[in-house]
């Protein structure tokens, strides 16, 4: 088995279509630095003046001109011009360097927008402001910096903060990605029998050397991320990884950087096995590329465009597939809310995972997977 699976790595290494996304890998970190140095990711300046365009949006929407307690306008109309007002404020304090009054003054605007949500009108601006999700999360890494004297105003990209960022766009794409690498992953045995027919071992040891060889070029990949982030701990510094991130797992709570990069390696390994085992099962089951890699997008999409299936649903292992989504909580915000818990998520697919290795198992005793 172990030279068998040396010579898979080998072969495995030298494929182009590997080479290709190797490359590939490369330039999405690297371009994906470029494009927040450009954009300047991470300016609480440039983020502040959004946040202020979107409540002079939501102002527009009303006629009322007084905003005064004495005035004649709603609730709701005074909750955001008092909200426009803090966010100026946090401008203010970024271009001061005033970390504390940046903070304080967040705080403030959290309570502000959590009285918003329980006010009659707010239906009518709701798209002009963060979610309720959004704001629970807000206040809790707010509170959290406040107590810890944490810095608020950080270098984005540096080594940590960058990961990040590199993560939580990871984490929408990840599946889609492994589902191209994977998709043909026995077709070219099924069209060329020849190459297998040699092998003087048995057959289910050739699946399954085929299917940790594979693996290890996607472990190889997840490495590749961060060698290829490692510049900028030259360039930009390497970043605090106990700086804290509110996340929802279940509960809201707070997580270090080192800790959620933690969750979404386990997460995005846990992928890796279930993409490579189903892609095996429908390689089987159709016979053709192309086919596989549209029912593996279709499945992976279906929650996606019918929000509904995860309610009724909310074991179905696609549920969980972008693991950013779900440590951002936005489960919460679907039109039927449900709460994705990380550690059900991880229990679903490792329970698939355990079911498909049971189906191949069978195919391949029952001899529907087989040499041709």
């Amino acid at each position: 088995m172990w030279k068998l699976l040396k010579t898979n790595f080998i072969i495995e290494k030298t494929s182009k279509k590997n080479i290709f996304a190797f490359l590939f890998v490369a330039l999405f970190v690297f371009g994906l630095a470029i494009y927040m140095e450009n954009e300047d990711v991470g300016n609480l300046v440039i983020k502040k003046t959004s946040e202020f365009q979107n409540l002079e949006s939501a102002v527009s929407q009303f006629q009322v001109m007084d905003a005064t307690k004495e005035g004649g306008s709603s609730e709701i109309y005074q909750n955001i011009v008092q909200q426009k007002r803090l966010v100026a404020l946090q401008r203010a304090a970024t271009n001061m360097n005033r970390p504390d009054m940046f903070v304080d003054t967040a705080i403030d605007l959290a309570k502000l927008r959590d009285e918003a949500f329980k006010l009659d009108g707010y239906e009518e601006v709701a798209v002009y402001l963060p979610t309720q999700t959004q704001n629970v999360l807000e206040t809790l890494f707010y509170d959290h910096l406040k107590e810890l004297e944490f810095p608020i105003f950080t270098d984005s990209l540096s080594f940590y903060q960058f990961l990040i960022f590199l993560f939580g766009i990871l984490g929408s794409v990840w599946f889609v990605f492994l589902a191209l690498f994977t998709s043909g992953i026995m077709i070219d045995d099924f069209r060329h029998t020849s190459l297998i027919k040699g092998y003087p071992i048995p057959f289910d040891q050739y699946v399954t050397a085929k299917g940790i060889s594979t693996m290890l070029i996607i472990v190889v990949f997840i490495l590749e991320l961060f060698l290829c982030s490692l510049p900028l701990i030259y360039l930009r510094g390497l970043g605090d990884a106990s700086y804290p991130i509110a996340v929802f797992d279940g509960n809201y709570e707070i997580y270090s950087i080192a800790q959620y990069i933690g969750v979404c390696l386990l997460y995005m390994f846990c992928i890796g096995i279930f993409v490579i085992l189903l892609s095996i099962i429908l390689n089987v089951l159709l016979k053709n590329m192309y086919l596989t890699l549209f029912v593996q997008l279709f499945l992976y999409a279906f929650p996606i465009l019918y929000p509904r299936i995860i309610s009724l649903l909310p074991f179905n292992p696609f549920n969980y597939m972008n693991f950013a989504n779900l440590l951002s909580g936005k489960s919460l915000d679907l039109p039927h809310p449900v709460e994705l818990d990380i550690t059900f998520g991880l229990l679903s697919i490792v329970i698939s995972i355990v079911l498909m290795g049971i189906v191949i198992k069978l195919f391949l005793t029952t001899g529907k997977l087989r040499r041709v």
